[in-house]
């Protein structure tokens, strides 16, 4: 059984949509309002319900303190999953521009014992100033909003709509992009960053069906031309992101919280170390190298590196060195473990031999190819190795 289908046997009850241009019929009812006729479906989910493995409930009371630091917005540490709108938006195109319309928005809020949903649907052209007015009277009973990608896509595509009207967008100040967060957070632990990959890996929901989202404007343009056969699997697809949209903040609420992921332990360490502060960032990528280890992971020749330094940074140099030459090992080569190196037993223990060995292991291996490195760059690390080679030489003679 499809997840929309399971969704209507709890809903609410709904009045029969009128029929479509072609017979069929949409889920959902023409309703009416100041503005004129708009098409509204609403379906109203137990807060107990389970999305894949999360249970929607258990985000409601879910305090963000630690993604405010990730998203470097102060004003995410009052967040209220309570009093929040989570919305998504399918439009006639993934361009931008005026000329680009929102056909389909859909919008989630806890409300008493149930995640509610309403999706609003353009159903005909002219009733655009309706639908928006729908939607900004909507969002302007919340104070907080949750997308994916909603500031750089969903939001802006609904002001230049509104603009058209001469109406201003109303969605909530304080807007959590789990698009931004889930990137900074998660990037390199899965091959994308997409909603759906976060769905999967995360929540655990599998898709059965779905209609891809760069298909949904074919099915609209397709509904507009009297076809209605795809128009219901666009609601369902919308259903499943904005489902989806409370299963990952809680999941990236609680990592933040209690860190686990060795990619996330790691990207938070560059992100401590980004903001100058280097004790959260060594005990962060400490941790994060037993896992990374484990897996061979892409990351682990970065966080090597970036800890390497910060030992060093700290006079552990001893600690930095047993880094390094972990590092060294590990493909892709790179220069500036195997300098490091040099200079350490050059000018930390004294060992010139050992120095010499580091410095030309570093050359041959540019020589080779076996570090990646442009032409200029490579010139300059070959003077550069060359004169320290000279330098080492010139002291080890007797």
């Amino acid at each position: 059984m499809r997840l929309v289908e399971k969704l209507r046997r709890i809903a609410a009850p709904a009045a029969d949509a009128p029929p479509s241009r072609a017979g069929g019929r949409l889920p959902g009812e023409r309703v009416h309002a100041d503005e004129g006729p708009l098409w509204v479906r609403r379906l109203e989910v137990p807060v107990d319900f389970v999305h894949g493995r999360v249970r929607l409930g258990d985000l409601r009371a879910a305090v963000p303190r630690e993604l405010a630091d990730v998203a470097r917005d102060e004003r995410l540490r009052a967040f209220d999953f309570g009093r929040t709108v989570f919305f998504d938006t399918e439009t006639t195109s993934l361009g931008g521009g005026v000329g680009t319309y929102v056909f389909l928005l859909g919008a989630g809020w806890f409300e008493k014992e149930c995640f509610v949903v309403e999706q609003y649907f353009l159903s005909e052209v002219t009733e655009e100033r309706a639908f928006l007015s729908a939607i900004n009277r909507r969002f302007a009973q919340f104070e907080f909003a949750v997308s994916f990608h909603g500031k750089g896509f969903d939001a802006p595509r609904l002001s230049d709509r509104l603009s058209f009207h001469r109406m201003e967008l109303l969605l909530p100040a304080v807007h959590l992009d789990l698009c931004l967060v889930g990137r900074s957070l998660y990037r390199g632990a899965f091959p994308d960053c997409r909603l759906q990959t976060f769905e999967r890996e995360l929540v655990g929901f599998r898709r059965t069906d779905d209609l891809p989202g760069a298909e949904c404007p074919r099915a609209y343009f397709a509904y507009l031309q009297g076809d209605p056969s795809l128009a219901t699997r666009v609601f369902e697809h919308n259903l499943h992101d904005v489902l989806t949209l409370p299963a990952v903040a809680a999941c990236f609420t609680q990592e933040a919280a209690s860190p686990a992921h060795p990619v996330v332990r790691s990207n938070l360490g560059l992100f401590f170390e980004s903001l100058g502060q280097d004790a959260p960032a060594r005990v962060h990528y400490l941790a994060a190298l037993e896992g990374l280890r484990a897996s061979g992971h892409p990351l682990l020749a970065r966080t090597l590196e970036r800890l390497a330094l910060l030992e060093r940074r700290a006079g552990r140099h001893a600690e930095s060195a047993s880094l390094l030459h972990e590092r060294a090992g590990i493909a892709p080569r790179s220069f500036q473990p195997l300098e490091d190196l040099a200079k350490y037993y050059e000018h930390r223990v004294r060992d010139l031999a050992r120095a010499e060995e580091a410095a030309l292991e570093a050359r041959r291996h540019l020589l080779e190819g076996g570090i990646d490195a442009d032409p200029s760059s490579r010139a300059r690390f070959l003077h550069a190795l060359d004169h320290r080679l000279a330098r080492l030489r010139r002291r080890l003679s007797p």
